[in-house]
């Protein structure tokens, strides 16, 4: 059995955020990581930038966020690191900051050093203090986001909203040794909530409490090696944040109006518009799968009943008609479920039919063969489930198989067959964040698709960028290449997708590339594109547009 890594937690004071506090519990309760001392650092108050006009009236812009939002903007509220840790070591130091420890922190550094640390976490707002980066095996890890003096001068997310930025970055890194520059050790990439600081903060910092978590298990698991994995895939080239001060006074004052327009834009758009767009369907014959070549321009239109959207089609041609899988969602239900297309040799539509319905919502019919069997993987998310449906009478008769994962916030799961081996990719929300999409792909292989036990890339998840992330339709092959779609979710959801290739697909290593961004250009009125499918010589894709409340 392996040791667990001995953990120690650098703070400012006993009380931290929300999500810190969730991270430390993570570690406290799991198989990897032990935490064998609390390093309480005394902070030196510097009053002065509180007291300046522009922070003074940023701190005035927080509040307001902090009141609007009251109750969904949980991450900030403080709670006692103490109830966890009442029997762990606590060492003291005097010291502030970045500044020269004093002489009387000398005993408390050899003890730290001492203690043989894998790991030091630095928790709570403050400069990580560098005389601790050579005091653990794997360095001082920090978040660049918390590194300014105080929550009150915390600029993280007003910038990239009031820039009207699609996303944010968030990372934790790590210093091996004073002066060298930080590795990153985690990285994602976040859509802003566009009318927000305060819940894009709060769907940022939730997610940061998985970074510590997973990659100190991923070092239990794989050992030194897996530093090396991390540095390869982030390109060992340093931190991309940034953190800025606050504004100058009236600069403030302005973003404060800035924010007060683009929220009661907000306001007026929900009371225009409704959630579920109008989605319809743009199919074109012939194609092949060229996709560079693909304008769009010259697509079918597949457009169901005003009562109704359909989207995220799936086809599969037989018996020379085409079937198109597709999410069929009733706008007075507010719900959707599994209907198929069925068209004729040329495209025209001669049939729809409900396949699959449940209680709950349902979507992404990622559909596929095996053994002259046709399997169906709807999205179950509202289910908390991975389901797999075998079609008894093609196309309109499925039954449930099983579950093959439970208990997880998942959409629009993939499988795909490589090299002996079944790979599921899969979105994963682990904050169960209702604010926006996960951006967060997670990958699992198994010999055998029937199967309920498939085994997690260790470089999990393997894409961590909302514009690239989410699955967009079927894996496919070409000229020897393999090539995934994926949804961007910047900006808004279904904004576009992109075709990337993927360079290295085995049980311990995951690289893909961008090669083509589709948006939905080709005529003004559409707003969004989130799939793309191909069969033979058959494409389709869809689009949406701006649904109003009162037409």
């Amino acid at each position: 059995m392996r040791n667990k890594l001995k953990t120690g937690l650098l703070i400012y004071n006993n009380y931290v955020q929300a999500w810190e506090y969730d991270l430390v519990a993570e570690i406290l309760n799991s198989e990897y990581s032990a935490i064998e001392a609390i390093i309480l650092q005394k902070k030196l108050t510097d009053n002065r930038m509180k007291k300046s006009p522009g922070n003074i009236i940023f701190r005035f812009h927080s509040r307001i966020g902090h009141l609007v939002f009251l109750g969904r903007e949980n991450y900030r509220v403080r709670k006692d690191i103490q109830s966890l840790t009442v029997k762990t070591k606590q060492i003291i130091l005097h010291s502030a900051g970045q500044e020269v420890s004093s002489g009387s922190d000398s005993d408390a550094l050899r003890e730290i050093g001492n203690l043989g640390l894998d790991i030091i976490v630095k928790l709570g707002y403050g400069p990580a203090n560098e005389d601790l980066c050579g005091l653990s095996k794997y360095g001082l890890w920090s978040y660049p986001m918390t590194d300014c003096s105080s929550e009150s001068i915390d600029t993280t997310g007003y910038f990239e909203v009031l820039g009207g930025h699609p996303v944010i970055v968030s990372e934790l890194v790590t210093r091996m040794n004073k002066g060298q520059q930080p590795l990153v050790l985690s990285r994602v990439t976040e859509a802003t909530c566009a009318y927000s600081v305060s819940l894009t903060r709060e769907k940022l910092y939730r997610r940061a409490s998985l970074f510590v978590p997973r990659t100190i298990r991923g070092l239990w698991q794989e050992g030194p090696g897996y530093l090396k994995k991390i540095e390869n895939r982030f390109g060992g080239n340093g931190s991309l944040i940034t953190q800025l001060p606050p504004p100058a006074g009236l600069k403030s004052l302005e973003n404060i109006l800035k924010a007060g327009y683009i929220f009661v834009q907000q306001v007026f758009k929900k009371i225009i518009y409704t959630d579920p767009f109008t989605w319809e369907l743009l199919y074109k014959k012939g194609t092949g799968n060229n996709f560079e070549a693909n304008s769009y321009t010259d697509f079918h239109k597949l457009k169901p009943a005003s009562d109704r959207f359909w989207a995220d089609p799936f086809v599969v041609s037989a018996a020379d008609k085409y079937y198109v899988f597709v999410e069929e969602f009733l706008y007075k239900a507010n719900k959707g479920h599994i209907a198929v297309l069925e068209l004729d040799e040329n495209g025209q539509l001669l049939k729809t039919q409900k396949i699959i319905e449940s209680s709950y919502h349902m979507s992404y019919p990622f559909v596929f063969q095996k053994d002259n069997s046709f399997y169906m993987i709807p999205e179950t998310g509202g289910n908390r489930s991975i389901d797999l449906y075998r079609c008894t009478e093609f196309p309109g008769k499925w039954e449930f198989v099983k579950s093959i994962m439970t208990n997880i916030n998942a959409v629009d799961t993939t499988l795909f067959n490589h090299n002996g081996k079944w790979w599921l990719f899969t979105l994963i929300d682990k904050i169960d964040s209702s604010l926006a999409v996960s951006p967060e792909l997670y990958l699992f292989w198994s010999d055998d698709f029937l199967s309920d036990q498939w085994t997690g890339h260790p470089m999990n998840p393997v894409v961590t960028d909302v514009r690239f992330a989410r699955p967009a339709g079927r894996i496919f092959t070409r000229d020897g290449k393999i090539y995934r779609p994926s949804q961007d979710c910047s900006g808004r959801y279904g904004n576009s997708f992109d075709i990337n290739e993927i360079i290295v697909l085995t049980a311990d290593t995951y690289k893909e590339k961008q090669i083509k961004k589709v948006r939905p250009d080709w005529e003004p009125t559409l707003k969004g594109t989130h799939t793309y499918n191909n069969h033979e010589d058959f494409t389709i894709i869809d689009v949406y547009k701006l649904r109003r409340r009162f037409i």
